[in-house]
């Protein structure tokens, strides 16, 4: 049986890096931090992993690198989340249960993005089977976060890969998402952005000398929204690429920066 050459040279590479787990990871938790969002090809991601070899570690669950994260997004009447993503407010919140297949573990999670970009998010466990109605404990804890928590209601679900990467002394977390997937709830899944990975930096603070982006920056092939920051959401893509009745209008310009991403990294594993 002949290899998948991406996968198999992906796994390759992260192989190399350094270990770390779950424990040694909270010294870098950063529920309160700076996000900096990339849009990369797939076909980038060794290259960019190896790239980090010199001073990071790769995180490891149960002997997993490559982890599977699956999500359940929630939503007001009226899409307000979604709407607040669209109008590009400077405050706007996102609530969603994970589930992490890799040890089981799943959440519910508010995560908030602030004035001045820095986010912050805090959670709950869960119960593992996140499609289960959210509990009498699970919305009060909502409600110290939301007036109208009662109102919530499951929007869309999703999932994809991820590797994370940890420099632990700029105390950093990189994220590296590929083979996203998406459905409004009732309907069938679907690849998502195919082609491409999201590569998210995590930080205290902002700090755009760090090598991870430097190295982003010195890629001769960046081309568009490929390997420049972007104020992407993984959620606001999933419901424009799935709901053809949202006008996007000010995330609109963004959304077909990425279609024209993807033919490109099409392309480029053609």
């Amino acid at each position: 049986m002949g290899k998948n050459t991406l996968t198999d040279t992906l796994a390759d590479v992260i192989a190399t890096l350094p270990t770390t787990d779950l424990g040694a990871l909270d010294a870098v938790q950063l529920m309160r931090r700076f996000d900096t969002k990339y849009v990369v090809p797939e076909t980038w991601l060794p290259d960019l992993i190896a790239s980090m070899g010199d001073y990071a570690h790769v995180l490891s669950v149960d002997g997993e690198a490559e982890c599977r994260y699956d999500n359940l997004y929630y939503e007001l009447p009226g899409d307000r989340f979604l709407q607040d993503h669209l109008r590009g407010k400077a405050r706007r919140m996102k609530i969603r249960k994970r589930h992490y297949t890799s040890n089981d573990l799943a959440f519910l999670e508010v995560k908030e993005r602030l004035p001045g970009g820095r986010t912050v998010k805090e959670r709950i466990a869960t119960s593992s089977n996140i499609s289960q109605p959210l509990s009498a404990e699970e919305v009060a804890f909502l409600g110290t976060r939301l007036r109208n928590a009662e109102e919530l209601i499951p929007r869309l679900s999703g999932g994809f890969y991820r590797t994370t990467v940890v420099d632990f002394e700029r105390r950093e977390r990189v994220t590296v998402d590929r083979s996203l997937n998406a459905s409004i709830l009732g309907e069938p899944d679907a690849a998502l952005l195919k082609g491409l990975a999201i590569i998210e930096v995590k930080q205290p603070r902002p700090d755009r000398y760090s090598p991870i982006q430097r190295w982003l920056r010195s890629q001769n092939q960046r081309k568009g929204i490929i390997g420049r920051k972007t104020s992407m959401s993984k959620y606001t893509v999933a419901r424009l690429a799935r709901d053809g009745n949202i006008a996007g209008r000010a995330y609109l310009a963004t959304y077909r920066r990425l279609l024209d991403a993807q033919s490109w990294a099409g392309d480029l594993q053609a």
